[in-house]
């Protein structure tokens, strides 16, 4: 096996066992949140999520982006490996403890006062969370996704049953703490059990700064990515409340489950797999538009076809307390191409030591939803759901002329490669639309229409793109079945 095939065939398997990973997460993480939400309210998920916003926050400002470092570095010796995790774990412990002191003033900036109990507990988990950190990045730059997966598997079941178990004792919104403690406390231990790696004492200063060079853009670039999703819930608190910001929370989640449960596997060997082709522009485009195409192939039919059944879904799954995220959802649905792209233009960039230009455009786009938010917050949730939708697509040819002029892909590549998708995507969620109340006539309202949709949306979906995009079908079928016959190639080879 040639070395690209062999880096081929690393990535394939290692997005495969993320793809069993992040399927089997978000399968446990949907069923979970359903029976949360019916067992907790709009308000209780409000507070969590305007407290978690500032937990997030000090995350990501005190991993400083020293694990994405460690996944890049070429050659990883254990100085930079212990460099890295002492400087996580001290970082963790001033960003706790920084939050823990700013809780009380954030709550009365919002005007909600319960916000700042559940920061504190949080932040208390904090340094504890960074103590696997170091050790997932080593485990992810040797492409070792199928102990990522299991320890993901492991994890996400144990904290949802531990959050539906106190839940159901009556503990209100601090059963979403004690998921938080839970998958934190074992998320570590697995991580340890899985890389058998001791740090030493090998911390060095010079290390450091030379990791923090790389560093420091990623982290506010991710920072600023964060924000671009959660910066809406501060103005929705500060206009509407609480119960407001759940509402909303709930409606982005179940779309972001459904993207990342196709987006998050992909995503987490992208920048492995594109650091690799980084010297061999034209394969790199390739691959980049590649990895794109077959994104949107798996994502649009999924969030438009959601987007077309919400009425329908959100008082069927979670009652009619939150009958009120379905139009926000059928809103957000509609920026579904810039919510694929965004996942990978930054690993792309970050790729080919660009990461002032997705620091940049992270830059642009967190202006441009202040500005809209603040405009349209006044006019209800819809309306800022509109916001977030409006400034993806105003912001999204800047993203493309920065992946253009650093990385060599072409605008009209990525059109190309995303287009049969997306309107067979399109075709299909008009058409889903247009057969509900016929389908709810013929099998009956609730579940019956919804199945019945779902089966007559993946038909027609699979027919557009039979007509549609003939070609990326043909080229995903190649690639299947060089990854079948690949071993005993590489056997008769020995």
């Amino acid at each position: 096996m040639t070395a690209p095939d062999g880096l081929k065939r690393k990535t394939v398997v290692a997005v495969l066992w993320s793809v069993l990973r992040t399927g089997w997460t978000t399968l446990a993480t949907f069923v979970l949140f359903v029976v949360l939400a019916r067992l907790l309210g709009p308000a209780d998920f409000g507070v969590f999520a305007l407290a978690s916003l500032v937990l997030e926050a000090a995350r990501i400002l005190a991993n400083a982006g020293l694990a994405d470092a460690v996944i890049r570095e070429r050659e990883l010796d254990e100085t930079l490996a212990d460099t890295a995790f002492w400087a996580v774990l001290g970082l963790s412990a001033l960003a706790g403890a920084a939050a823990f002191a700013a809780a009380p003033l954030y709550a009365r900036m919002l005007g909600q006062e319960e916000v700042a109990a559940v920061i504190r507990w949080l932040a208390v988990l904090l340094p504890v969370s960074a103590l696997g950190a170091i050790h997932g990045a080593r485990l992810a730059r040797e492409f070792r996704q199928k102990s990522l997966a299991l320890q993901g598997m492991v994890t996400s079941l144990a904290a949802g049953v531990a959050a539906v178990a106190a839940a159901w004792a009556g503990w209100g919104i601090w059963a979403l703490v004690v998921q938080s403690a839970v998958a934190s406390a074992l998320g570590v231990g697995l991580a340890w059990w899985s890389f058998r790696w001791r740090p030493g004492l090998g911390f060095r200063w010079s290390r450091l700064r030379g990791l923090l060079g790389f560093s420091a853009s990623m982290v506010a670039t991710q920072l600023l990515w964060m924000l671009l999703v959660r910066v809406q819930d501060l103005f929705l608190a500060r206009w509407h409340g609480t119960e407001a910001v759940g509402t909303y929370r709930i409606a982005w989640r179940l779309i972001e489950l459904i993207g990342q449960s196709v987006l998050a596997p992909a995503g987490s060997v992208a920048l492995v797999a594109l650091s690799r082709l980084q010297g061999d522009p034209v394969r790199f485009a390739r691959g980049y538009n590649r990895i794109l195409g077959a994104a949107g192939l798996a994502v649009f039919p999924m969030m438009f076809g959601f987007g077309a059944l919400a009425p329908e879904v959100f008082p069927l799954l979670f009652g009619e307390t939150w009958a009120g995220a379905a139009p926000v959802a059928m809103v957000l649905v509609l920026m579904a191409v810039p919510f694929v792209t965004n996942f990978f233009a930054g690993p792309a960039l970050a790729a080919v030591n660009r990461a002032q230009s997705v620091l940049a455009v992270a830059a642009l786009q967190f202006a441009a939803t202040l500005v809209l938010t603040a405009a349209l917050v006044p006019f209800g949730l819809m309306a800022v759901a509109a916001a977030y939708v409006l400034r993806a697509y105003l912001t999204l040819p800047v993203q493309q002329v920065a992946l253009r002029r650093h990385a060599g892909v072409e605008p009209r590549d990525t059109a190309a490669a995303l287009a049969p998708p997306l309107l067979a995507s399109l075709g299909m969620a008009a058409g889903v639309w247009m057969a509900k109340d016929p389908l709810a006539l013929w099998l009956g309202a609730g579940w019956p229409m919804v199945a019945g949709a779902v089966v007559l949306g993946a038909l027609l979906h699979a027919g557009l793109m039979l007509l549609l995009g003939r070609p990326m079908l043909r080229e995903l079928a190649d690639l299947a079945r060089s990854m079948k016959s690949e071993p005993r190639d590489a056997d008769a080879g020995r």
